[in-house]
């Protein structure tokens, strides 16, 4: 029974198939799932507000006083003698009030690069009495936060992630960044803080947080990645309690002619006020895909195919700036697989069942870098399975107790200020062991295989690369806002632990055209053609009609 189910886990041979693309269903079906693009919450919007010129000052700018010495207080964050330089050079010489005042600016620089936003020098009002002249620096600090707008149930939760500012004097750009970063991860809110200078030399300053609350998000996307038009909607509810949790239920529509149906439901819960993140998530996939190559093996090509998932991860960020994050997660997971295989020709035993119950640990590490035109994303996984703790197959060859390593990268950039624009992106996984199919690796359709529907190759360990080359054009349309036209060429390859099957590779090359309005929608119409392996579900290398399509209410 070994051999069979082998055969029947990697139908892989394209041999005598109809001329359609559909998806042979291959690898972990939730991979190849539409994704909604649930509402993201906006960054948060800082504004920090400068002290304005002193009047009196600036009628003065063209006054030359000689200054015996200047008398400088506040400096307590940074070295004294840093500050003392900037008006060393103009003791005992004839300068003007704009020469101060220019150096007052370089020491606020100082603080500036140092990392103190809220943190300034500059000239009070004075005489120069004796020709002393007077400079006093303040080390800002949020001493207060004041929250308006309608927060609900997390306004206590808001004010105590921002009263953590007040813990650093002077205000760093990196608790400030960090802080803010936190403020910005809250679900279903869009925050605009601004700071004003502070008014007195403590450096004392007001934080205003003004917040716009959704209760309630949804979101769907649509696509034809398995030749067949399917949807997942998703609706989130977001911060209904003070706990600020966001709970977010999916489903698929319709079931067409695979009778595919998934059901999800993910809960996410924050843990205190630096960014941890628990999260829970239960999900179920069933299906009758079509796989034509199962033909050969006397075996009806429709078959069942069943999923279900159950997770905990638990995520920290370890850097959260304005322009990148590095998030550690970790967690635990159960999988069910369960598939069903019907004889075409009589046999002793008519029906095939497999099924495997998994149970493994995860740990991943994920980057995001932003700013200049420029993202760069990348992830790491190690995944270790458990044989133990219910852990079980039935007429499977896996291993249980399997390790494998994942790995993606996509970054973007824009070349000029033409408009034009590069991105790549590649994906990877290895494993020496033999993998359940929910821990396989699998590529076609977004997923390194435009020309190939969803689901196309699978395997235990294999990579993908897909790069682009695209143009941006803006318009001030009320339905369009950008249209990216592009083209895009990609490959991907997988192959299978402990059997002698031979490695699967599949490729492309096509061009397409993205529209959206950069609020609601974005649309992605494409046309690929193979230039790999011959799809499993048809005759020939023909063109394949792309198209997703995702809404965000």
């Amino acid at each position: 029974m070994l051999y069979v189910s082998a055969m029947l886990c990697y139908p892989m041979l394209p041999g005598s198939a109809l001329a359609d693309a559909r998806s042979p269903g291959q690898g972990n079906p939730l991979d190849s799932l539409p994704r909604p693009q649930a509402q993201p919450t906006p960054p948060i919007d800082i504004e920090i507000q400068t002290p304005a010129p002193d009047a009196a000052l600036q009628r003065l700018l063209t006054t030359r006083i000689r200054p015996a010495r200047f008398q400088i207080a506040g400096v307590q964050s940074i070295p004294f003698e840093q500050v003392s330089a900037e008006f060393a050079g103009l003791a005992n010489r004839e300068v003007t009030v704009a020469d101060i005042l220019r150096a007052t600016e370089n020491v606020t620089k100082i603080y500036q690069d140092k990392g103190y936003p809220l943190s300034f020098a500059f000239v009070p009002s004075q005489t120069f009495k004796d020709n002393i002249v007077v400079i006093n620096v303040v080390e800002g600090y949020v001493s207060k936060v004041r929250i308006e707008g309608n927060p609900g149930p997390s306004e206590e939760r808001l004010r105590q992630i921002a009263a953590q500012l007040s813990e650093d004097r002077p205000l760093s750009r990196k608790s400030f960044e960090r802080i803010s970063g936190v403020l910005g991860l809250q679900p279903g809110m869009r925050i605009k803080a601004s700071v004003q200078p502070p008014v007195t030399t403590d450096g004392a300053c007001e934080m205003v947080l003004e917040v716009t609350r959704k209760p309630v998000s949804a979101a769907f996307a649509l696509d034809t990645a398995t030749s067949n038009l399917r949807g997942v909607f998703s609706a989130s509810t977001n911060g209904l309690t003070s706990l600020g949790e966001q709970v977010t239920v999916s489903t698929l529509l319709p079931r067409g002619p695979d009778r595919e149906e998934y059901y999800a439901v993910n809960y996410a819960q924050p843990i205190r006020w630096q960014g941890m993140l628990l999260q829970v998530n239960l999900s179920r996939y069933k299906a009758e895909p079509e796989n034509r190559a199962l033909e050969q093996n006397q075996f009806q090509a429709r078959h069942e195919t069943e999923t279900e998932r159950a997770s905990i991860n638990l995520s920290y960020p370890l850097v959260l700036t304005a322009s990148r994050s590095l998030t550690l997660s970790g967690g635990v997971y159960a999988v069910h697989n369960a598939a069903r295989y019907t004889r075409s020709v009589p046999a002793a035993v008519p029906v095939v069942e497999l099924s495997s119950d998994i149970r493994a640990l995860s740990l991943e590490m994920t980057s995001v870098t932003a700013g200049d035109g420029n993202n760069t994303q990348w992830m790491l996984g190690l995944y270790q399975g458990v044989d133990g703790a219910g852990a079980k197959q039935f007429n499977n060859n896996i291993d249980l107790d399997f390790l494998r390593a994942r790995g993606s990268f996509s970054h973007s950039r824009s070349l000029g200020s033409s408009g034009y624009g590069l991105a790549v992106r590649g994906s990877g996984q290895y494993s020496s062991n033999r993998l359940p199919l929910s821990e396989q690796i699998s590529f076609g359709a977004q997923q390194f295989g435009s020309a190939y529907p969803a689901g196309e190759i699978a395997g235990d360990k294999g990579w993908g690369v897909a790069l682009e080359f695209n143009r941006v054009f803006s318009s001030q349309g009320k339905y369009f806002k950008q249209v990216q036209p592009y083209v895009l060429g990609d490959a991907a390859r997988t192959s299978l632990n402990g059997y002698d099957i031979a490695d699967s590779e599949i490729a492309s090359l096509g061009f397409g055209v993205r529209f959206s309005d950069l609020q609601h929608y974005s649309l992605d119409l494409s046309v690929a053609q193979p230039v790999g392996d011959i799809p499993v579900n048809a005759r020939k290398r023909s063109p394949r009609l792309n198209m997703s399509y995702a809404y965000q209410f």
